[in-house]
């Protein structure tokens, strides 16, 4: 088809002459001034065209309407996707200084520097530091400078004993607030997430209301009913919490009882702040710890309320993120629904729902592991958005859209699962050649 009035364009060339249109993003394109094939694949398709939510947007031939909405949702993010580019460079220079070696530098990077863009818009100085901390956080590396002396500080029992009975003394006065006003809110939110609600949303003490009310009897019932006005879905094990009430979590690591993300450790806290924070912004470690017994009374552990907020909103979205159930109910909330297709229509997650669990001839057995993997998917999801969010509760900075940051999290929780999946698949397939 040629790109006449009225005419179905391909989808290629639609976006090749939209990309022309940004400027300052060479490090993304190709010779020919598009986009690069990974940059479609993990930047333009997943998160900013958002293509699970818009299949329509995805096809090979689009009409001139969808041509149009196409060329305006690229064009109308220049700005990040020229930040991202830049971004690009910083983490690209930093993953060398780091000696990193895993993964494929586009796979890695490309939704990175376009989640780093969503959060912090053009590098500035900090730009090298921010990237380095963030393919720390990203690959699990490195033992930041000033872990050496948090273990010193905590190896003094006369100084934990104190430092433990000032985090009980907090945790127990920490002020309660009802959470039962808010599921309206957060329902409103969920079905459409116009900046409108999420302002409302934002503004109310809905995040600490909830983390709090965990720490007393009858909150995890609050919680779960929540869940249920917005989704309609029970809550599944999100892995918040051991039991019925948030435990006062433990000073030390090796003290830590269990895998609840809102039970973890001083120290394991204090050590992700370390690993984030920029070398010539590090605090003395008393002081880093004194703030983390701070925020880990507030609710949810995170001090800010907006990060609260958007904690408590990723909780109750979080039981309709089931990838391998499919396509999502069409009674869930709008911005479920898109979160969940976002996840389950990736080809991994198709493969994996007929070869891994056993459903055609070539399946010896199906892989437990991995099916247990992408059917916490909810959890996994939860624990990398509070990890995202006490980054930025450490460092005092909000993200300019909220709405991005979600995206980006599901998006970086499925790109570590397919790796999984796909080591799965290498592994099983002499076995499988043996049982055809």
């Amino acid at each position: 088809m040629t790109a006449g009035q009225g005419q179905s364009q391909l989808r290629s060339a639609v976006l090749a002459r939209a990309w022309r249109r940004i400027p300052d993003v060479e490090v993304l394109s190709a010779g020919d001034g598009g986009p690069l094939t990974r940059t479609v694949k993990k930047i333009v398709d997943p998160l900013v065209i958002r293509t699970a939510a818009r299949p329509r947007l995805g096809r090979p031939l689009l009409d001139p309407a969808a041509a149009a909405e196409v060329t305006e949702l690229l064009l109308a993010d220049a700005e990040r996707l020229r930040a991202a580019a830049d971004w690009f460079t910083h983490l690209k220079r930093q993953r060398r200084a780091l000696r990193i070696t895993a993964g494929n530098v586009q796979d890695v990077c490309f939704p990175l520097a376009y989640e780093l863009a969503t959060g912090f818009g053009m590098p500035d100085a900090s730009a090298p530091e921010r990237a380095a901390a963030a393919l720390r956080e990203w690959h699990g590396e490195g033992g930041a400078a000033g872990v050496d002396q948090l273990s010193r500080y905590l190896a003094n029992p006369e100084r934990t004993a104190g430092l433990t009975a000032e985090l009980r003394r907090r945790w127990v006065t920490a002020p309660n607030a009802s959470p039962t006003a808010f599921g309206s809110l957060l329902a409103a939110v969920a079905n459409g997430f116009t900046d409108e609600t999420w302002q409302a949303l934002a503004d109310s003490p809905a995040g600490h209301a909830f983390g709090l009310a965990l720490r007393q009897p009858g909150g995890t019932a609050a919680l779960d009913r929540a869940v249920r006005e917005v989704s309609g879905l029970p809550a599944p094990d999100l892995g918040l919490q051991r039991g019925e009430l948030t435990a006062v979590p433990p000073l030390s690591q090796r003290d830590e009882a269990g895998t609840g993300l809102l039970e973890r450790s001083i120290e394991r806290r204090v050590r992700a702040t370390l690993r984030r924070l920029p070398a010539d912004e590090q605090r003395p470690v008393a002081d880093l710890v004194d703030e983390e017994l701070r925020r880990t009374a507030a609710g949810f552990g995170l001090e800010l309320p907006v990060l609260a907020t958007c904690f408590v909103l990723g909780v109750v979205l979080a039981p309709a993120l089931r990838p391998l159930d499919g396509p999502a109910p069409g009674d869930l909330p709008e911005f479920a629904q898109r979160l969940n297709a976002q996840v389950a229509r990736e080809g991994y997650v198709l493969y994996a729902r007929r070869a891994l669990a056993g459903s055609t001839p070539l399946t010896a057995q199906p892989d437990a592991e991995i099916l247990r993997e992408l059917r916490e998917f909810a959890k996994r999801f939860l624990a990398r958005l509070w990890a995202r969010l006490h980054g930025f509760d450490v460092s005092g900075e909000i993200p300019d859209d909220f709405r991005h940051l979600l995206t980006g999290v599901v998006r970086s929780t499925s790109l570590d699962l397919r790796t999984k999946v796909r080591r799965a698949l290498v592994a099983g397939l002499p076995r499988w050649e043996a049982a055809s």
